[in-house]
């Protein structure tokens, strides 16, 4: 019964499109999405977050940023102004491979105003976007884990870890 409900949700979610002001997007795989990017040690949905896929970029900027880090890869830039001028300050000395806000949508995959990367709604409506135009031509899990790569081995673990977290939601083992 468990694997009908999912494939009810899942195939329900699909057949709907997205527009620029709603997502129609299953809530449950938004927030499985969100769950997989957030930080350890933030909230899910905490839009304050530059993270960087190279760890030389970090030790470029030495103590720059020192006070920001919250792990060996990712800053809590506290507020989207401050987030916005970090990022232009980033991208003015050629680091640009950084996952943004609470979706870490890839700046060099998708270009957006830069402090919709850190507003909680208009990221959201990114992400939906995003993971609505992988499954355009076919809806599959292997398709909503593009979202995050599509190098198979990565894609396979996000799926699963995604899948996870979805059928602990659906059990009411977690609370959103």
């Amino acid at each position: 019964m468990k694997i009908i409900l999912l494939v009810f949700l899942f195939l329900n979610t699909f057949l709907n499109a997205t527009t620029n002001d709603k997502c129609l997007i299953d809530d449950t795989i938004m927030f499985a999405i969100a769950e997989n990017e957030r930080s350890k040690h933030r909230p899910i949905g905490y839009p304050y977050l530059i993270s960087f896929n190279n760890s030389e970029n970090i030790e470029k900027l030495g103590k720059t940023l020192a006070s920001y880090l919250i792990d060996s890869r990712t800053i809590d830039c506290k507020s989207k102004t401050l987030c916005v001028k970090i990022l232009n300050t980033l991208i003015e000395n050629n680091i640009t491979n950084l996952d943004l806000g609470a979706y870490q949508i890839n700046y060099i995959f998708y270009k957006i105003p830069f402090e919709d990367y850190f507003d909680i709604r208009k990221s959201y409506l990114k992400a939906c976007n995003i993971v609505y135009n992988h499954n355009k031509k076919e809806a599959s899990w292997k398709n909503v884990a593009k979202y995050h790569s599509g190098t198979p081995k990565h894609n396979k673990k996000y799926k699963e870890k995604l899948l996870k977290n979805i059928a602990k939601y659906e059990n009411g083992d977690s609370n959103r």
